[in-house]
């Protein structure tokens, strides 16, 4: 799901302009993928994949814990812009998983390189899923996959959704109330109609490639957070990723509701530089 903490007047204007001249506010254009940190010779590259509805900025919180999270580490952080959002607000978004993830690897051929940190976060997981399957075909190495607050698809015990068929009103309103858009911004009829076609678009790939039975498997190791104030998806739903991968799975249980990855980076960060650097050990394990 998407999280708007704040919009200045004349959003629409703003974003469209920026669309417009190709810009990020991160200042690094790389087709599909954004720069939030970068160092000149990667021996790490940590790839932020947002929430329905989500920016690549949504990720320059990470940007100052990062260093002292990997000290002696290059580490390079990214982040995914999908078509229809962010500075790519004038393209139209996909709605195809698969779609999104092909145009993600392409562009990661094109940079040094590096091994690979994915982080997906709810619809990102998804797209993370595609991402690590795409990549050994693409000589890119992924270290780690990390799904954070997501139904692992294929789950049988995932209540069947259609939310992408709600009105825009009730659509909207269930964002309000899961935390995803801030009170003060909240009845901003401009800003809804601005940003529900690319939240709608993820919405429904999300929806859809939850509810295929094979997904595809995956050969990393895969790392899963869970929050347990997430009203949207429940704590025990992270025991399925296992099943998708023929790599080890650990599944850490956190403070925090469904946006729990933006609270305290610091911490986060920390405690996926430790998994980095102990990934191979086997095991499945789940910690408080």
């Amino acid at each position: 799901m998407m999280k708007v903490s704040a919009a200045a007047p004349g959003v629409r204007a703003i974003l469209t302009s920026e669309a417009a001249k190709g810009r990020s506010a991160m200042g690094v254009h790389r087709g599909s993928v954004r720069t939030v940190l970068g160092t000149e010779r990667p021996g790490l590259r940590l790839l932020g994949l947002p929430h329905s509805g989500g920016r690549a900025e949504g990720f320059t919180c990470w940007r100052d814990a990062l260093p002292a999270a990997f000290p002696g580490t290059a580490v390079e952080l990214c982040a995914a812009q999908y078509p229809g959002h962010g500075d790519r607000l004038a393209e139209p978004p996909r709605e195809d998983v698969g779609t999104i993830a092909e145009e993600i690897v392409a562009d990661l051929t094109r940079l040094p390189p590096a091994d690979l940190l994915l982080f997906g976060h709810s619809f990102g997981s998804a797209v993370a899923c595609e991402v690590a399957r795409r990549c050994p075909g693409a000589g890119i190495d992924v270290l780690l996959l990390v799904a954070s607050s997501a139904w692992a698809p294929g789950d049988p015990a995932r209540p069947p959704r259609d939310e992408h068929l709600l009105p825009d009103e009730e659509l909207w309103g269930r964002l309000v109330a899961l935390g995803g858009i801030a009170p003060d911004i909240a009845s901003q009829t401009e800003l809804r109609d601005l940003l529900l076609p690319a939240m709608r678009a993820d919405i429904a790939a999300h929806e859809r490639y939850l509810g295929c039975p094979d997904p595809g498997s995956l050969h990393c190791d895969v790392h899963v957070c869970m929050a347990r104030g997430d009203l949207l998806v429940p704590v025990s739903a992270g025991r399925y990723w296992g099943r998708l991968t023929t790599g080890n799975t650990s599944v850490d249980i956190r403070r925090g509701a469904h946006f729990h990855v933006f609270d305290d980076p610091a911490l986060l960060l920390e405690d996926l530089a430790r998994r980095v650097s102990t990934h191979t050990k086997g095991g499945s394990s789940a910690h408080e």
